[in-house]
């Protein structure tokens, strides 16, 4: 895959990434409506939100795409995340869960995934968020890497520069009162960064967000590869940990390939915090020096020798894209993310999903999880959704996963009646056997 828009400014350092033909490239009018989303019939309900479908389901919550009519008439569609049931009534879950959504409601910018609300239903705890429409930018470099190519340069240069700019206001954030939030984000990784098939970028998940600088980092938190050495160390951290971790996003989305992810925790560790800065032209002999000197800063072991800010950091990416290429309009980004996927992919609900309920009571016409044999093929940005806590949990895990409702799930799904009927249908089944029993061996 290429970039599909020619360059026409040539970097300083010689490299032409005049690497898309203009000649191949129409642009129409109808360019991005493929944010437009079908009439899906409402599968369920809460509150005043029609959910249309669930698109993923992790180890503490379930993610829906749903839709609400505000007052003047304007239909929005929104992501909806509720608690599961089995998570409702564990305080802590709860806490965190709740701590995510109220961190997020008070950061507006166009880098970053908004929470819009927060609030209960019918005993449900729920938030409400941003939806955006397209994939992480995990998936891409992987959809890349099966290709055997990597993001054209400016591209992913343009990426991280974008979610640098978030971090810079995240990490700035003051609240109504006036005084710093400050919020460490904690878990900057590939899989918490969205790109919509408009092109613009987002960085999401606040599950784990400190909201103090300075204190010991305690447990880590976050994804093991992605913490900066002070994190894996338990000492205290401030904003730039998270610069250390944007480091690690920009060296793997310039190679496509992983950093530090070994074949256990400990060689992971050990790895950020003992093996030298790498230099990214190890792995990619075509990356300018100049771009390989902003990702060994990033990925400095001591905090003093990196970026001091995501901002300063942002700047540097953006100077450095000024000589190669210039700015990265968003019909440049969409052009190239979407040449990755098909249709089908791109559709807003993947298949089945729209008659997918999870564990909602199902509307008239609907269905439940527990009538379906079809594995929903959940979208990999969706994970995101979901936290990676660290040390390895138990099974009430908080970390991303796949995970289909068990057997227990569905039980529960059930009407009271029902599962009543069922229990003593297989208590009766049991008492006629052990009777059966004791008659045969008489």
């Amino acid at each position: 895959m290429v970039d599909p828009i020619r360059d026409s400014t040539p970097g300083d350092s010689g490299l032409d990434y005049d690497d898309g033909e203009m000649e191949s490239t129409t642009l129409g009018v109808d360019l991005f409506k493929t944010e437009e989303v079908p009439v899906y019939p409402a599968v369920a309900r809460l509150g005043r939100y029609d959910i249309l479908g669930r698109l993923a389901r992790g180890g503490m919550a379930e993610v829906y795409l749903a839709r609400a009519q505000d007052d003047d008439g304007t239909v929005r569609h929104v992501v909806l995340k509720r608690v599961l049931m089995e998570m409702q009534h564990d305080p802590q879950m709860l806490q965190m869960f709740l701590e995510e959504g109220r961190t997020a409601l008070r950061l507006f910018h166009p880098n970053v995934c908004h929470v819009y609300e927060v609030g209960e239903s019918n005993g449900l705890t729920y938030m409400v968020l941003e939806w955006v429409h397209g994939t992480s930018l995990r998936e891409l470099v992987r959809r890349a890497k099966a290709q055997s190519t990597t993001l054209p340069l400016p591209l992913a240069v343009h990426i991280i520069a974008k979610v640098a700019s978030a971090l810079d206001y995240v990490h700035n954030a003051r609240g109504l009162d006036g005084k710093p939030l400050s919020i460490i984000h904690q878990d900057v990784t590939p899989h918490n960064v969205m790109l919509s098939w408009k092109g613009q970028v987002k960085l999401l998940d606040f599950g784990i967000a400190k909201t103090s600088v300075g204190e010991g980092a305690g447990a880590p938190q976050g994804k093991y590869e992605y913490m900066s050495p002070e994190q894996v160390r338990g000492e205290a951290i401030d904003p730039r940990a998270d610069v250390f971790a944007l480091g690690v996003c920009l060296y793997e989305v310039l190679t496509g390939a992983s950093l530090y992810q070994r074949d256990s925790v400990p060689q992971t560790m050990t790895a950020i915090v003992e093996e030298p800065v790498p230099s990214v032209r190890t792995a990619r002999k075509d990356i300018p020096e100049a771009l390989d000197r902003i990702v060994m800063r990033a990925l400095a072991k001591k905090p003093k020798d990196r970026f001091a800010t995501a901002g300063e950091m942002q700047r540097a990416l953006e100077d450095w894209l000024g000589r190669n290429g210039g700015p990265i309009a968003d019909v440049r980004l969409a052009l190239t993310v979407g040449g990755y996927f098909n249709a089908a992919e791109k559709q807003p609900l993947p298949k089945h999903a729209a008659q997918f309920t999870g564990t909602f009571a199902a509307l008239t016409g609907a269905k439940s999880s527990r009538d379906l044999d079809v594995e929903v093929d959940e979208p990999e940005w969706a994970q995101g959704f979901d936290h990676k806590s660290q040390p390895p949990p138990s099974s009430t895990s908080l970390r991303t996963g796949r995970m289909s409702p068990s057997i227990v799930d569905r039980f529960f799904e059930l009407s009271p009646v029902v599962a009543f009927l069922l229990t003593l249908g297989v208590g009766g089944a049991l008492l006629f056997g052990l009777i059966a029993l004791y008659y045969v061996l008489r």
